[in-house]
C-alpha cells in the first residue's frame, strides 16, 4: 500500500487508529512533540482550511516514537 503525500486530520486518524482528541492532545498540543512535526505538519488558518501533513515523515516519526507516544 502506498502512502498519500499529503495527509488529512482522517488520514493520520486512520493511520495512527487514534483519535482526533489524542492526536490534538499528543501531538498537536505537546510541545516538544510539535517542535519535532511542525515542519511537516500543517495547521489550519481558518475555518474553511484543514490539517495537512507529509504523510511519508509522518509515517517515520509516529513509527519511531511509537513507545514514547504510547507510554505518554
Amino acid at each position: 500500500m502506498t502512502t498519500k503525500t499529503w495527509w488529512s486530520m482522517d488520514d493520520l486518524m486512520n493511520e495512527s487508529n487514534e483519535s482526533r482528541k489524542w492526536i490534538k492532545d499528543n501531538l498537536i498540543k505537546n510541545e516538544d512533540v510539535w517542535k519535532e512535526i511542525e515542519g511537516f505538519s500543517y495547521l489550519p488558518k481558518h475555518n474553511n482550511d484543514e490539517y495537512r501533513f507529509v504523510g511519508t515523515k509522518m509515517k517515520e516519526f509516529l513509527e519511531s516514537n511509537f513507545k514514547r507516544l504510547k507510554e505518554g
